[in-house]
């Protein structure tokens, strides 16, 4: 057995699993990330080139184009990173840690009852352009476990199946393109045209993490849901692979998600998931961990697919 060639095999998975290993670490605040300067280019991005008063022709031309002349821009930024690095294993490994982002909601051990609705915004209100001031206790405990799917999803589960299919420049493509539509929500009635080109690709290249993700967590469940009823509901939903991913995790969860929602003061209807019950306090606590787990999950299948590309 060539004991190089095994290295040269097992290279990502190494550079992968110290990623996760650090990136997972309290080393960092959300707020100092990495990620938080491109979130300040593209929302300053936005402001200076969507405006209100052009046809909404005009907006979805503007979108496009600043989404591909800023990902060209990040993608200068990476090569010269990659130039002054030279070595790849430490450019990769860079890389993935101002990639991977998790996100969690931390309650204090004593159940505060409604003085906990301040906790839970000043946490989840950066990451979510929902208006959450008005939802109750239960509505925000819905909306903490779907943020958290939806989010780790996107900055986790999706950032790994992109470096493991394809390498660590469609990482960085997927993941810029992610960010630029979470800054250009479509959602928000001033971005409905200017973050469309942005929203529809990034739907595109989350969809294969979203449905592997529910397959994961729909493993994952004591009591498995008929797939029947996760495709009937994903269909109802306005994104299918996101719709069966919420879906999955709240089946998974026996709690009800999904709903209408508001977006700087406009309601949008969105259809239920899941089961009826409410989601409760406890309900985050067990989100967080079905979630870690379903990533030992992965990380458990991509080395194991690796050892034995190796062994061969």
């Amino acid at each position: 057995m060539n004991l190089a060639m095994d290295w040269t095999s097992m290279q990502s998975v190494f550079i992968l699993l110290t990623a996760i290993i650090i990136a997972r670490l309290p080393l960092c605040p959300p707020h100092f990330h990495p990620t938080q300067l491109l979130n300040y280019l593209f929302s300053a991005i936005a402001d200076k080139v969507n405006n209100a008063q052009r046809s909404p022709q005009q907006q979805y031309i503007a979108g496009h184009l600043a989404m591909i002349t800023m990902l060209g821009f990040i993608l200068i930024i990476a090569a010269v990173i990659q130039f002054i690095v030279i070595e790849a294993i430490i450019f990769e490994l860079v890389l993935l840690l101002c990639l991977l982002q998790w996100e969690k909601v931390s309650l204090p051990e004593i159940d505060l009852g409604d003085l906990e609705k301040q906790t839970i915004i000043s946490q989840i209100q950066p990451r979510t352009l929902r208006d959450l001031d008005q939802l109750s206790l239960l509505g925000l405990h819905k909306a903490s476990i779907e943020n958290m799917c939806l989010r780790n999803s996107y900055q986790w589960f999706a950032v790994i199946f992109w470096y493991v299919s394809l390498g660590i420049w469609p990482a960085i493509i997927y993941r810029t393109i992610q960010l630029m539509a979470h800054n250009w929500n479509s959602k928000l009635p001033i971005n409905h045209q200017f973050g469309r080109p942005a929203a529809s690709l990034l739907q595109l290249l989350a969809s294969p993490a979203h449905l592997i993700l529910a397959c994961t967590l729909r493993g994952l469940q004591r009591a498995t849901s008929p797939l029947s009823n996760l495709t009937k509901q994903a269909k109802q939903w306005h994104h299918f692979s996101s719709g069966f991913l919420l879906s999955s995790f709240a089946y998974s969860l026996a709690i009800q998600l999904g709903g209408p929602r508001k977006y700087q003061g406009t309601m949008q209807r969105f259809s239920q998931l899941g089961h009826t019950e409410a989601a409760q306090r406890g309900d985050i606590k067990r989100a967080q961990q079905k979630l870690t787990l379903a990533l030992l999950v992965w990380l458990c299948f991509i080395t194991a697919i690796y050892l034995l590309i190796a062994i061969k």
